[in-house]
């Protein structure tokens, strides 16, 4: 995907000591992130719940998201 596709989606799962994540997308996929792909905040500051918007990618072994930026905090 091109790198001005941006996807709105929902933290579904963190791991603070590895500093990793997951995001389910509006498009139904699951999106794995790492604590470097944080924007505007810090990964700490992230919960589940929480919306964001980021750039979808493929890694390696799963699809990545990268340029992961909070829209609103979890309730």
């Amino acid at each position: 995907m091109g790198a001005d596709i941006r996807v709105t989606g929902t933290i579904l799962q963190l791991q603070r000591d590895r500093g990793t994540g997951s995001v389910r997308g509006d498009d139904g996929k699951t999106y794995a992130f790492r604590r470097n792909a944080v924007r505007d905040c810090w990964f700490h500051d992230l919960t589940e719940g929480a919306a964001v918007t980021f750039e979808p990618g493929s890694g390696a072994r799963a699809l990545d998201a990268t340029d992961v930026r909070l829209v609103r905090p979890a309730h």
